[in-house]
């Protein structure tokens, strides 16, 4: 098992759940919550090494709570991955503006987000 820690957001529970799934078979600590606003109440205590977010959720947008985790986190350069099923460029553009950010579109591929989130910590480990 490795040390790492992810911080899913997302309002869809059955999303989720199969990406913590897929995520605790590869060996990753995950845990799971549905609004922007709990992700920032889990963050401080976890620590995550990586944060996966939707975009639009109840109460706390992935938008607002990358911005918010950046403004609180003094690592500054978590990765983070956005989903989401609305191509917009205005979420490209800002998801590209605060950098160190992943776009995933949905339906997300368990797969690629594996394939992802190992990376980061294969170039890390590189480093």
């Amino acid at each position: 098992m490795n040390k790492y820690r992810i911080l899913i957001a997302d309002d869809e529970p059955y999303v989720a759940r199969v990406l913590k799934l897929v995520l605790q078979q590869e060996g990753y600590k995950v845990a799971c919550v549905n609004t922007g606003r709990e992700a920032l109440e889990v963050f401080a205590g976890l620590q995550p090494d990586v944060v996966v977010t939707d975009v639009k959720m109840p109460h706390l947008g992935g938008r607002e709570l990358v911005e918010a985790i950046r403004a609180m986190d003094d690592r500054n350069d978590i990765p983070v991955v956005v989903m989401t099923s609305t191509l917009e460029s205005e979420n490209r553009e800002w998801v590209h503006e605060l950098g160190n950010i992943s776009f995933l579109g949905k339906p997300v591929s368990p797969r690629d987000l594996v394939r992802l989130i190992n990376g980061y910590f294969l170039h890390s480990q590189a480093s």
